[in-house]
This record gives C-alpha cells, sequence and structure tokens, in this order.
C-alpha cells in the first residue's frame, strides 16, 4: 500500500512561514523510513499531518489507519495494563504481550503503575503498545531514554518489522533498522534506498558536486566582474570622444569621424552590456547554490594546553551513598588529547565519576581512595542536567565569551531570533542543555566534561561537534548513548559494569 501525499503546505497560526510547502511524497508502507532533518525542519509536524492531529492544504491518500508513538498519558497512576486498554480499546491482550516479550520486558510491568516505570520501560511498553494495534507506526524519538545496548536491541526489534517511519537523531540506530531515509533538508525533500549511512555518503557527493560548482561560478563571477569593469571604461573612453566639444580628440589634432566613433561606442557598450548579464547570472547562480549552504561555518573549540601532559589521576577509587555503591576500586588516568568514552547501563555511576572529577559530587557521597585533579586544572562542564536562567546575552558575559559566536552556534541548535530575548529560566530542559553545551564550546578550557552533551541536537549538529572536537585536538571526558559519536570521537572506551 502506498501513501500518498500531494501538494501538502502547512503553517502553525503564529508562523511567519510555512513548515511545508507543496510537498508532494509517495511512500510504501512496506518500507522501514528514517526520517532526519535539523531543528524546526517539520520532521513531527510531518508525522502529525500523517495521523491526522494537524491539517494542511493538499491532500494526503493512504488506505490505513496510523498509530503515533509517544502517545499522551492520561493518569500515569494507572497501570500499564489499563493504560493499553485506553490507548487501544479494539486491540488483543496477546498481541500486546507477544510484543513485550520480544523488547525483552517481563510481563508484570503490565500491572505495575505507570509512573513507576523507568524511562524505558515506558519507551518499550508504549511501543509494545502501538505495534499490538492494526495500525501503522509513526514513531518520534523511541531512543531518548535508552542506553548504548537498550538502542542496539530497539533497532533489532524495529527491523524485524514489515514496515514503519520513525525520526531519529542517532545514526547507528538508523543504521541498524532502517532501510530507506527520507530527508527534510535546507532546499528539497529527499528520499534515500539504504540506510543513514547510505544517505551520508550520498549527501556528501552532493556537497562535493555543489562546492566544485561553487568555485567555479566564483571564478567566473570574479572574471566576468575584471571583464566588466574593462568594458566600462572603454565605453567611457569612447563617449568622452564623442561628446569633445572640438571635434579633435583630445591628445592630437585629428578631426574625430563621429560615426566611425558612435559605431565603436555602441559596439563596446553592447560588448559591455552582454558581460554584465553574463555576470549578473554568473552572481544569482551562487545565490542559488549558497541557499543550501546555511551550515558550511564549521565549529570550533578552544583548548588550552595545561602545564603538564597528566591532567588527572584516580587510584582505588570507592562510591557509595547509603544505599548503593557506585564505583569500587576504580582508577583512571587522563592525559593530554585524550577522548574518553565512559559507557554503561543506567545507574552505573557514569554521572558521578564525572562529578567527582569536577570536584562538585554531594555531601551524600561517601569516597574513598586517592583523585589527584590540579587545582589549576580548567574544566568545563557540561551537566546532564541544566539549571540555568538569566539572558543569553548576560550568560556569555558571565563566562567572559563572545556573544556573537555563543549565539551562532545556539542558531546552529535551531534557536530563533526570538528566543535570544527570552529569559533561559522559561526554557525547555533541552534548550537549557543547549545553552550549556554551547557555552562549553566557547569555553577555552585544559579539559571537556560532558555527560550526555547529545541530547535534544539533530545529526547535523552532532556531526559539526564531532568535527570540531576531533580538529581542535581536545581532551575530553564524556558519556553519551549515541554509538556513532562514541565510534567517531573516542580514543578510548571506559566500561562502568
Amino acid at each position: 500500500m502506498l501513501i500518498d501525499i500531494e501538494n501538502l503546505s502547512f503553517c502553525y497560526p503564529d508562523g511567519l512561514e510555512d513548515v511545508f510547502s507543496g510537498l508532494n511524497l509517495q511512500i510504501d508502507s512496506g518500507w522501514k523510513l528514517g526520517v532526519v532533518g535539523g531543528n524546526g525542519r517539520g520532521k513531527t509536524t510531518f508525522l502529525k499531518l500523517l495521523s491526522g492531529e494537524l491539517k494542511g492544504r493538499g491532500r494526503i491518500t493512504a488506505n490505513m489507519n496510523f498509530v503515533r508513538f509517544p502517545c499522551e498519558i492520561s493518569d500515569e497512576s494507572k497501570t500499564a495494563y489499563e493504560l493499553f486498554y485506553e490507548i487501544a480499546p479494539e486491540a488483543e491482550l496477546w498481541r500486546l504481550q507477544k510484543e513485550i516479550g520480544l523488547l525483552n520486558l517481563e510481563e508484570d510491568i503490565l500491572y505495575r503503575p505507570f509512573n513507576t516505570l523507568s524511562g524505558g520501560e515506558r519507551t518499550k511498553f508504549l511501543l509494545a503498545a502501538a505495534f499490538a494495534q492494526e495500525a501503522f507506526p509513526l514513531i518520534d524519538e523511541p531512543t531518548d531514554h535508552l542506553d548504548l545496548i537498550g538502542r542496539k536491541y530497539l533497532a533489532e526489534y524495529l527491523n524485524r518489522k514489515n514496515g514503519f517511519i520513525v525520526i531519529s537523531h542517532d545514526r547507528a540506530f538508523l543504521d541498524g533498522c532502517c532501510n530507506r531515509i527520507l530527508a527534510f533538508e535546507k532546499t528539497e525533500t529527499l528520499i534515500t534506498r539504504g540506510n543513514y549511512s547510505v544517505y551520508y555518503t550520498e549527501r556528501e557527493k552532493r556537497k562535493a558536486a555543489e562546492e566544485s560548482k561553487k568555485e567555479k561560478l566564483e571564478s567566473e563571477r570574479a572574471r566576468l566582474r575584471r571583464s566588466a569593469a574593462r568594458a566600462a571604461v572603454w565605453g567611457a573612453s569612447a563617449e568622452s570622444a564623442i561628446s569633445n566639444k572640438n571635434g579633435r580628440l583630445s591628445d592630437s589634432h585629428a578631426v574625430i569621424d563621429r560615426g566611425f566613433l558612435s559605431a565603436k561606442s555602441a559596439k563596446t557598450q553592447k560588448r559591455a552590456k552582454v558581460i554584465a548579464e553574463r555576470y549578473s547570472r554568473a552572481e544569482e547562480g551562487i545565490k542559488d547554490l549558497l541557499k543550501g549552504y546555511g551550515e558550511v561555518e564549521a565549529l570550533r573549540l578552544q583548548p588550552q594546553k595545561f602545564f603538564r601532559a597528566q591532567y588527572a589521576e584516580l587510584r582505588d577509587i570507592c562510591v557509595r551513598t547509603d544505599k548503593k555503591l557506585l564505583l569500587n576500586g576504580f582508577n583512571l588516568d587522563i592525559s593530554e588529547g585524550e577522548r574518553i568514552a565512559v559507557v554503561g547501563g543506567n545507574g552505573r555511576g557514569k554521572s558521578t565519576l564525572l562529578k567527582l572529577i569536577c570536584g562538585i559530587l554531594g555531601e551524600q557521597f561517601k569516597i574513598s581512595g586517592e583523585i589527584a585533579v590540579s587545582p589549576r586544572l580548567k574544566i568545563s562542564y557540561v551537566p546532564q542536567m541544566c539549571k540555568i536562567e538569566g539572558y543569553i546575552g548576560a550568560y556569555a558575559r558571565e563566562y567572559g565569551m563572545d556573544e556573537w559566536y555563543l549565539k551562532a552556534i545556539l542558531s546552529k541548535f535551531g534557536f530563533a531570533e526570538k528566543d535570544f530575548d527570552r529569559d533561559m529560566k522559561v526554557f525547555s530542559q533541552g534548550q537549557k542543555k543547549k545553552c550549556a553545551l554551547a557555552r562549553s564550546i566557547c569555553e577555552k578550557a585544559n579539559m571537556y566534561i560532558w555527560d550526555e552533551p547529545l541530547n535534544y541536537l539533530d545529526i547535523s549538529a552532532r556531526e559539526q561537534i564531532e568535527q570540531a572536537v576531533i580538529s581542535s585536538g581536545a581532551t575530553l571526558l564524556f558519556v553519551e548513548h549515541d554509538a556513532a559519536f562514541i565510534k567517531n570521537v573516542a580514543t578510548r572506551i571506559i566500561e562502568l559494569k
């Protein structure tokens, strides 16, 4: 079956421009379709238009029902079993039980209050509920509360399904479960046959071709500019000769043949006009090409060298609370230029380790062992949860950084101009996290410590951060669940078990 989209346009009531304008697509219901694109490009809006939650102009034809993940929960104190029959009153329980088993969940979660489930359990239950229905699944960011292993299992689960549409910023996840990629790019919408890696390869080829075309146009524009300038001088000289009141050339006593000069001037001016038109076409070609170059400028990290190569030493570290042992006999050395990924399941002490090195672990933690981190070592820290307030300009001044560059990075992260005039205390947690990461990128530090820095960022921003970290030679200790980021960035991986 086909999902046929014809001339679809949509604009939010308070929007300044259309999210979609004249969109035409055909999607096979058997595709495992991954949707990618920058923040604000309309990915979630697209799913809502398909499901009928939003109404646009144009036509969507599909001989099927849609179910969207995540769905709204009416009362989180109810059991998952009760919520299932609210979400899907006509669905059969055995289908839900089957999907729960495929997602490696214990069936007893059905009889527990929804608000007692972990983030990962909630995600898996809602996905199981979606696939238990006789409907086509529209899945929006299913990996947010899953660790590396959970994301891998979820990709394998989806890869066994017949068809779905999924939005994700996790490249390894998309590679593991998708056979088509729908990309909402800056100037066009493309469907690529293959997973994200195939799409990425094709996109880089297009970028290389566009860059080559841009260089040729720039060269042609420069040549035509010089030709136009010369033609303008010739034309002015001829006009000057024709308008000579004495009928003689200024540097001789010869009488001017005005007919000859008029013909020559006309020919020169015609040539100048032709050159000007070619120059104008080259200018327009450059402008059209640059419409898709909104993200060309690279992010830059500015790490500072420390006076010694060894940045931190941890020996036989134990960290516990009254209820739990988090680190036991842990050892770690961090040297200049290392990029160390800390991985492990939820609750294994990853964030605790980062806070320990930063020296900000709370008093409720009991610590033993030897920690050698110089007080002179400047660390730029991005926490997992950010509590910030005030205005962005004051935030930049507080940290002694260039306000313009901070705002430029936030623009790359999907911030609109109006966001710069709002108090950050009203920002979503995602926006606050982006502010903290942008601030860290701007900071000049000896070592960067980031706790899940990629949350809420689109793929383009993740790739830019990768390039910035690698090219800068920065020393980085980080926790992240994006397998592609870890593979591309980390020089060493530490697993907490």
